[in-house]
């Protein structure tokens, strides 16, 4: 009847009737019907109205499903009808779903989302917020109820980090003392507990990033002077500054090189193998599509590796230029890892400051491809027509010359060789290429040779410079080049050599102008196995066209594998008879091995250089001596016991003598003879003593003990066999250590200079071997994979053991001190505990603590303070920590009220505004409102909570699986993860009292005493009601002043949109935050601690308060410390103090720049760093809503 049907996108597809019956049966089925006849039935009155509505006109499938509709009402199916519209309904909004994902994805794309201020651009970035944006839309769709998900998305609620509703918790309170004591595993291996200040802040940083990994919200410590006292006991006040300065280091950056910096990229696409600069490949890099080279850490080869990430850092590190021996060299940051050897012969990564060999190359063994050029893309010549031409060796040996000397003229190349040898070669070269190339020598005036002139035409003369360069500063080394075989390659070095390279008496010698003909030429000698050195020169000269010159040489006898032609080529076999080397590669971590396996037997042993040359003798030696796998089965065999108990079982019928009775009984006791002679025990021991080095004692001191071919001592042989292998286990350890050394140069560092400061720097990260070589052959170790550093925060003050000071003591003074150039750290956010009898009153044993705390924020925003004398903070003494961000966790219905190893697993916000405007000033109304929808907060917050107990174990492997959540310690990485997150807290969170009261009353808490209580007593209202939640579920849930970041722009837009604009509420870019008095409302700094204290008791999940200033306090640290003392005796949990700080990358002024240049050089490279709720951040991190707001912020008052 139909044959095809339109679909949604436009496409016709084959018509098929029984997806309407299928479609019907469903629905009935869905109101319990079951007969599929009359599912039959009624597809067929669909077709029957198909066809008089369509006659012979294509329909669509909304076509199909308007009749399927109409049918099923006319013909009395209502409920069948309801559930099929339904249904219907509910795959429209999945479809709408997709197509907002794909344009949420679009604009990500184009511009990183800012719901966080710390994710920055970066491809990860991106990729992080991409998948954030699928997961949301994934949820709301598919998992969320609809009371739940049509609340979220109608801005009634806000599910906070609704990307990770079902695969983690948010945050944790992290015991670094029993990790650091203990040691742990973080997925890499296990790490065990450091011995000094600096490895043990490193592994602090690293246990952050760990559990970073794990959730998505902050970590942090909850005690750090005291977590991290016992770990610098007894060093010096100089170490421990040194280890907590590296602590803040580490927490603010990745590290980087130098934007200039060039390296070697593989486009997978365009199979094209080439040096770009870092700066350069972050413009153009796309997942998926590029490579790079890299050291494999098991056997030492180099590699192509995916790319899976290109990132840009703002610099907060000095700049360094590390260069190698033989000129090898890298422009890093100073803290980027680079790739090294350690003393054990393990490939490992060091500081530049810890350098002592860097890797390069030794060769690359890559996949060898034939290539065939298409030429129909140049233009045409008439002369000489030509369709494709294959690489081989005359024309790699032609490209050589070509990059050494040529230069391109529309239809010719010219060659400058001036030596008639070579120009017969290249004249036979072209020949054989193509038989009517012609050339002819050119003379300048007085008749010298100038240079030939090679008649080639367009198509050929185009393609050369095409694929070889154009201009001696342009010349490269074609990338098919990389991929052929050893003989193209050492023809198109002949070519090179020959026409532009010096065969001097000790080395062969080539310079270029061109740095990505350099770079081609060193990886083509790699290529080859040979160890090259390089150079570069730039000279002093009054021409402006002076150019840098960039050398490599090959020394030695190295160099008589490549080939030359012409004059050079006696020149080049003279250097057989030299055997020093250019460089002196530092294979001592080799030599305890050589000596162990070889002793006195080995020249190298003790002294002498280990040379590579070396190394391919030994190589070649020990795969001689090694066991076979047949020879060491049998060997294992004889060095049994139970092999030789059974032997003497087998001959003892043949025994006559009375040994029979005596190897009877030594059977019976499991005891072998010392020898017999009815044992067949022959074999040739000597052989192998002489193979493996080993003495014919076998290590035996006793008088006459020798094992020989003939022996018959069971038990003499058990130790031979023993003894060859263990030899042989020590021969395999040597010989895998040596196979990865012929594939890397060991090269001692040379000099270590700082650079000139950048304001940028880059880095990649590559797949699996987490590095990669750069053009001037360095290995790197490449940047961690990820968007952001740590949400990190710190609570400490109140330990007044000597270590626990010192710990404070140096955090502050690295803090204070700043990142490289002085600029302000964003992280770890400091919280300095405040308690009366420990450091807040003159007299305390802490005070001086206290007071450089306050000096460090008067300068750096950082420390806040929290106050362990408050109302609600005062029964649990000291022990109360917070995070950045304000979140608290201390009481515990399911476990002890402690705050180490817990943390909260979700929170969701209420809309305070959008219900108040529903209200329309009815308080009654507004509290009915406000009580249905809290209920459905918080049967939400329990929905989330039973779908993160699904959980197991092994999918958060750091938090659950090193046991650092409470209840987690002896689950198995099968279990769910529910015992342990029973004992986190569940928040339900606010924004925007201040417009709420407005919507209310007219005025809000600021302007109005009566708005005060009213907010007063709506969030006492809310509070109750989330307590009752804890009875009722028995779980822990809690109440919060919300950290609204993302959100407070995203509710605003919201509400606009249903309600437009009301003067005082929806008339600006956001919501005030949480109970905060809003920000451009001018109050004095007392007043508003003042009314703010007021609130932070009824948020036992975190609460913060803040003053804004106009500039940094530095200079009044006493001001400062009133307006805290201030803070304390107005009931505030935890607060704050805002002031701007800006940094002129150029010239490292801080200070408060009102203008978009440094008043001091005129530079607009401005760090400017807020804090935005809770942490620090800088303003070009900001969202639209935040960005308003920060705009809008008015200095209080005194």
């Amino acid at each position: 009847m139909f044959t095809t049907i339109r679909k949604r996108d436009g496409r016709e597809v084959p018509f098929d009737d029984s997806k309407i019956t299928d479609a019907i049966f469903k629905a009935a089925r869905a109101v319990g019907g079951e007969d599929r006849e009359l599912a039959v039935s009624l597809t067929l009155d669909v077709l029957r109205m198909l066809k008089q509505e369509y006659n012979g006109q294509t329909f669509g499938v909304e076509d199909v499903q308007d009749v399927v509709e109409k049918v099923l009402i006319e013909r009395g199916h209502a409920r069948t009808a309801k559930a099929y519209i339904l249904y219907r309904d509910k795959r429209t909004r999945i479809r709408d779903a997709k197509t907002e994902l794909m344009d949420i994805v679009e604009d990500i794309i184009k511009e990183t989302d800012r719901d966080n201020a710390n994710v920055g651009n970066s491809p990860s970035a991106k990729m992080l917020q991409i998948a954030s944006a699928a997961s949301r839309n994934f949820y709301l769709t598919r998992l969320l109820d609809e009371d739940y998900s049509l609340a979220h998305r109608r801005g009634d609620i806000h599910i906070h980090d609704l990307d990770f509703y079902a695969t983690t918790p948010n945050c944790l309170q992290i015991p670094l003392d029993d990790l650091l004591r203990d040691g742990f595993d973080n997925g890499h291996g296990f790490i065990r507990p450091p011995k000094r200040p600096a490895s043990a802040t490193a592994l602090a940083a690293i246990i952050l990033q760990s559990s970073q990994n794990d959730m998505y919200g902050g970590q942090s410590f909850p005690f750090f002077d005291t977590q991290m006292a016992p770990f610098i006991d007894g060093n010096s006040e100089e170490e421990v500054y040194q280890a907590m300065e590296a602590l803040v280091y580490n927490l603010n950056s990745m590290h980087s090189l130098r934007g200039s910096e060039r390296i070697w990229i593989f486009n997978k696409e365009q199979k094209n193998l080439s040096t770009m600069s870092m700066e350069q490949f972050h413009r153009v890099f796309e997942p998926g599509k590029y490579a790079a080279l890299s050291l494999n850490y098991q056997n030492g080869k180099t590699e192509l590796k995916d790319i899976t990430a290109s990132y840009k850092h703002n610099n907060f590190h000095r700049l360094l230029r590390v260069k190698l021996k033989s000129g090898q060299s890298v422009d890093i940051t100073d803290n980027h890892s680079i790739m090294t050897i350690d003393e054990t012969g393990k490939i490992a990564t060091s500081s530049p400051k810890d350098l002592q060999r860097g890797l390069a190359p030794a060769r690359w063994i890559a996949d060898e491809e034939e290539h065939v050029y298409g030429l129909s893309q140049y233009p045409n010549s008439y002369k000489y027509p030509m369709k494709s031409l294959k690489l081989d060796e005359n024309l790699a040996k032609f490209f050589g010359f070509y990059v050494a000397e040529g230069s391109f003229d529309g239809s010719s190349i010219s060659l400058a060789l001036f030596d008639l040898e070579l120009e017969q070669i290249v004249t036979d070269l072209l020949k054989s290429i193509n038989p009517n190339f012609t050339t002819i020598i050119r003379r300048d005036k007085k008749g010298k040779r100038r240079d030939l002139r090679c008649r080639v035409g367009r198509t050929f003369a185009s393609f050369v410079a095409d694929v070889c360069g154009r201009g001696a500063q342009n010349k490269r080394v074609p990338s098919e080049i990389f991929f052929s075989s050893p003989d193209i390659i050492k023809s198109f070095l002949d070519g090179y050599i020959s026409g532009d390279g010096t065969v001097a008496k000790n080395r062969v010698l080539a310079s270029t102008v061109s740095q990505e003909l350099r770079d081609g030429i060193y990886l083509l000698m790699v290529r080859c196995g040979l160890p090259v050195s390089i150079d570069q020169k730039t000279p002093v000269s009054q021409f402006a066209n002076a150019r840098e010159r960039f050398k490599i040489a090959v020394g030695g006898y190295y160099a008589t594998s490549l080939s030359v032609s012409g004059r050079k080529e006696e020149n080049l076999a003279d250097l057989y008879q030299v055997t020093t080397e250019q460089t002196k590669y530092d294979y001592e971590y080799l030599r305890p091995l050589i000596a162990e396996v070889y002793g006195i037997k080995c020249r190298n042993a003790y002294q002498y250089r280990i040379r590579p040359l070396y190394i391919e003798e030994l190589i070649f030696d020990l795969e001689y001596r090694i066991l076979k796998p047949e020879e060491k089965k049998h060997i294992e065999q004889l060095a049994s016991k139970e092999y030789w108990l059974k032997q003497v079982e087998k001959i003892i019928p043949a025994v006559k003598s009375t040994e029979r009775y005596h190897l009877k009984r030594l059977i019976k006791n499991n005891k072998l003879p010392r020898f017999s002679k009815y044992l067949d025990v022959k074999f040739p021991y000597t052989q192998f003593l002489e193979r493996f080095i080993l003495p014919e004692n076998l290590g035996l001191h006793r008088i006459g003990v020798r094992i020989n071919d003939d022996c018959n001592s069971p038990l003499l042989v058990i130790r031979w066999a023993n003894k060859v292998l263990e030899k042989n286990e020590i021969m395999q350890e040597l010989l895998c250590k040596l196979k990865r050394a012929q594939e890397i140069l060991p090269l001692q560092v040379k000099s270590i200079n700082e650079l000139p400061y950048e304001p940028y720097v880059y880095d990649i990260s590559v797949a699996d071997n987490e590095n990669f070589l750069t053009a001037k052959g360095v290995f790197v170790h490449n940047s961690r994979a990820g968007s952001q550093v740590p949400f990190s925060s710190l609570n400490l003050g109140t330990d007044t053991s000597e270590t626990g000071r010192k710990v404070t003591r140096n955090l502050l003074l690295a803090y204070e001190a700043g990142l490289g150039k002085g600029e302000n750290p964003i992280f770890p956010n400091v919280i300095f505990r405040l308690k009366k009898g420990i450091n807040f009153d003159p007299g305390d044993p802490n005070y001086d603590l206290f007071q450089l705390a306050v000096r460090v924020a008067s300068k750096r925003l950082n420390p806040t303070f929290s106050f362990m004398d408050s109302s609600f903070n005062k029964k649990y003494g000291d022990q109360v920590a917070y995070m950045g961000c304000r979140t608290r966790v201390m009481a515990n219905r399911r476990g002890p009220a402690v705050t180490t190893r817990r943390g909260n697993l979700s929170f969701t916000t209420i809309n305070l505004p959008r219900l108040a405007i529903k209200a329309e000033r009815n308080i009654k109304r507004f509290y009915s409102l406000l009580d249905e929808l809290t209920e459905l907060t918080i049967n939400q917050l329990y929905h989330r909570f039973n779908v993160q107990c699904r959980l197991r174990v092994k999918d958060i492997p750091f938090v659950m699986g090193q046991g650092l959540y409470m209840g987690s310690e002896d689950l198995k990485p099968e279990d769910s993860i529910e015992p342990a997150i029973v004992n986190g807290t569940l928040s339900v969170g606010m924004i925007g009292l201040a417009e709420a009261l407005i919507a209310l009353t007219g005025y809000h808490h600021g302007q109005s005493e009566e708005s005060q209580a009213l907010g007063l007593e709506i969030m006492q209202h809310i509070s109750e009601k989330v307590e009752d939640a804890c009875e009722r579920f028995d779980l822990n849930y809690t109440f919060l002043a919300t950290p609204a970041e993302g959100l407070c722009g995203r509710f605003v837009t919201l509400d606009r949109k249903e309600f437009e604009l009301i003067p005082g509420v929806t008339d600006r870019e956001y919501y005030t935050n949480s109970f905060h008095i809003p920000v451009h409302y001018p109050i004095s700094m007392y007043d508003k601690i003042r009314l703010e204290g007021q609130y932070h008791k009824y948020f036992n999940a975190g609460h913060i308060s803040y003053v804004e200033l106009p500039s940094p306090p530095q200079h009044n640290p006493q001001a400062v410390e009133a307006l805290i003392r201030h803070m304390a005796d107005c009931d505030m949990g935890y607060a704050g103090i805002n002031y701007p700080v800006d940094f002129c990358c150029g010239c490292s002024l801080l200070g408060v720049f009102n203008d978009p240049e440094c008043p001091r050089c005129g530079s607009t490279n401005i760090r400017r760093v807020r804090r935005i709720t809770g942490y620090l951040s800088t303003v070009d991190r900001f969202n639209d809503g935040k960005v308003a707001e920060l705009r809008d912020r008015l200095p209080h008052s005194k």
